[in-house]
């Protein structure tokens, strides 16, 4: 099933079949076929053993026919999870930004959101037109400190100089802040 998709050319794509099957052209007509194939072989293989034998082999076909149909719709879905180019999330951004400015209910400019991925930006939208919908909702602006980037050389230089005051014994390391 997976070489189907992985083969490049649509003409040179075939689907496997059982022997007494014609060949299918497309997905549609490859799953009907192994449902036909699903009740020929339960069929075959329950002959003598009762009405209940062929009915529990026959779902069981049914079942892998619906296992592969799944697949199938999975493989063919668009993928959206894949990261959008550089130059998309500019634009993806800068038009969240616009919608952020255009419908916030709190003070804010462009600048406290420069840092902000993308995904953030995203859920701010979101949040931002809940909040708009619901007038019980407490109109809060988001928390800036949690989409601050840390500046390591700032952390760095604030680590050697709690070392060198440790050092000279201005008190124990966790007693000195900043």
């Amino acid at each position: 099933m997976i070489q189907f998709y992985k083969i490049e050319g649509p003409s040179k794509r075939t689907f496997p079949y059982l022997y007494g099957f014609r060949t299918s052209q497309n997905m549609d007509e490859y799953l009907k076929l192994k449902a036909n194939q699903a009740q020929s072989i339960a069929k075959e293989e329950s002959k003598g053993l009762g009405d209940m034998r062929y009915q529990s082999l026959y779902q069981h076909g049914l079942s892998k026919v619906r296992k592969l149909e799944d697949f199938a719709r999975d493989l063919s879905k668009p993928m959206p999870e894949l990261s959008p180019t550089a130059d998309l999330q500019k634009e993806l951004k800068v038009d969240y930004l616009d919608l952020i400015m255009k419908d916030k209910p709190y003070k804010a400019n462009r600048s406290q959101f420069k840092d902000w991925s993308l995904k953030a930006l995203k859920e701010e939208v979101n949040r931002i037109k809940m909040m708009n919908k619901d007038p019980k909702m407490k109109k809060s602006a988001p928390n800036w400190n949690k989409f601050k980037k840390v500046d390591v050389n700032d952390a760095l230089r604030n680590k050697r100089k709690r070392a060198e005051l440790v050092a000279a014994g201005y008190g124990p390391a966790r007693s000195i802040a900043r």
